[in-house]
């Protein structure tokens, strides 16, 4: 069997439906190159929710500065306890905290509206193609979207039956099987 010097399959890395194939069967790609698109709309929806979230964590977070703020002042003028400035650092340290966690949301959903979008891992030439558009597609489909193989070196895999390899052996001059290949 004839082999590239990388076989790389291509599989999806997010659920959804194969909306586009941007290439055929065959067909030489350069790394990066576009090769499907799964419907991103889901993920888009996500990435709104999630910077929706980031915006209203950060409302929050303004909110409690300006009562620390707010309260600062009062306690070093023992207008007010110091619990009530430890409650109100304690919220504004959650509501920093609820920031972190949006931004780490909004960048999750970043990178699954990235993975929509499947390129060429490297230059090569596409093999078959079993699914079509519309087909539902996702980390646990068993089948690839493609193969991509460099040919810029190629290899032959070849396999003999034990009797064949004897005569191969008794046929060719040679110390080593080295010897005897060449």
């Amino acid at each position: 069997s004839l082999e590239g010097s990388k076989d790389i399959e291509v599989r999806p890395q997010v659920e959804g439906y194969l909306d586009k194939i941007y290439v055929d069967e065959g067909a030489h790609v350069k790394k990066g190159q576009p090769l499907f698109h799964i419907n991103d709309r889901p993920y888009r929806e996500q990435l709104n929710n999630a910077s929706a979230s980031l915006s209203a964590a950060k409302a929050n977070l303004a909110n409690a500065q300006i009562n620390v703020s707010k309260l600062t002042p009062l306690v070093q003028n023992n207008v007010i306890s110091d619990v009530q400035l430890k409650t109100a650092q304690a919220s504004h340290d959650a509501a920093a905290a609820n920031v972190a966690q949006a931004e780490a949301m909004v960048q999750n959903a970043e990178i699954n509206v990235g993975y929509t979008l499947i390129k060429a891992p490297v230059d090569g030439y596409i093999g078959r193609i079993p699914l079509k558009t519309g087909s539902l597609v996702g980390t646990t489909t068993v089948t690839p979207l493609t193969v991509v193989s460099e040919l810029k070196q190629v290899y032959a895999y070849f396999s003999l039956s034990e009797n064949d390899f004897i005569q191969f052996k008794n046929q060719f001059p040679g110390n080593t099987i080295e010897e005897k290949i060449k």
